[in-house]
């Protein structure tokens, strides 16, 4: 089966999620930027790609996945993006670092597949993400190399948001969920060894703190059934 046939496969018809800002049109080229499991799972035709970052948005473990990395009855955890004012408010013993941005990886849609790459996509990010449009930077360049570039979040009123959580709870939760997709701990040490890959400053303190703890978790788990 083609890439092209597994997006026609796995996408029904869906209602897309509500719209933060909407410039894309159906017919016009579009790009898709990916900070969780898109980096590492891209299971739709693409032509471009660009690793780059945003700003003003903090990369957390907030959302919770029902239908991917957990179950209805114990869902996991996956990534939302945050702006840095509403971080500040929710965590403010641990403010956003001002200058610090989110890496990432913007795809472009192969030409003539938007749509039904649209679609596909709003059904694999239907657990509550919402549709936003970013600008997307690289080192050294002057404005942003793409603008208007798609992007799915987990704003903070959606009904699967966690909520302020502590780094060790979340690595709790991550350590032991699982669900279709796989486990919750999967997600992210694909994550982190993507980051790793493609720029040796893209992953973040909080995401390295994160991948110790839930490693540690995972160690004690196996020794204690030893």
């Amino acid at each position: 089966m083609t890439v092209s046939e597994t997006v026609s496969a796995q996408s029904p018809a869906v209602a897309a999620p509500t719209a933060v800002n909407t410039p894309w049109e159906d017919g016009q080229p579009l790009w898709v930027f990916g900070y969780g499991s898109i980096i590492y799972r891209v299971d739709f035709p693409i032509e471009d790609q660009v690793f780059g970052y945003i700003h003003s948005r903090k990369r957390a473990f907030l959302q919770k996945s029902h239908d991917h990395r957990g179950t209805p009855t114990r869902p996991g955890r996956v990534c939302t993006l945050i702006p840095h004012t509403e971080w500040n408010s929710m965590f403010p013993c641990d403010p956003a670092d001002p200058d610090a941005v989110c890496w990432g990886m913007a795809y472009k849609v192969q030409s003539g597949m938007e749509q039904q790459v649209k679609q596909h996509l709003d059904f694999r990010e239907k657990d509550g993400y919402t549709e936003d449009f970013v600008d997307v930077f690289v080192e050294q360049s002057e404005g942003p190399v793409v603008q208007k570039v798609l992007v799915y979040v987990g704003v903070s009123d959606n009904p699967s948001f966690a909520g302020p959580s502590t780094l060790d709870e979340t690595a709790r939760v991550i350590a032991g969920a699982e669900g279709p997709s796989g486990t919750n701990r999967e997600y992210l040490f694909k994550l982190c060894d993507s980051l790793r890959l493609h720029h040796p400053r893209a992953l973040d303190p909080y995401l390295a703190e994160l991948e110790t703890l839930v490693r540690m978790y995972v160690a004690s788990d196996k020794h204690a059934l030893q």
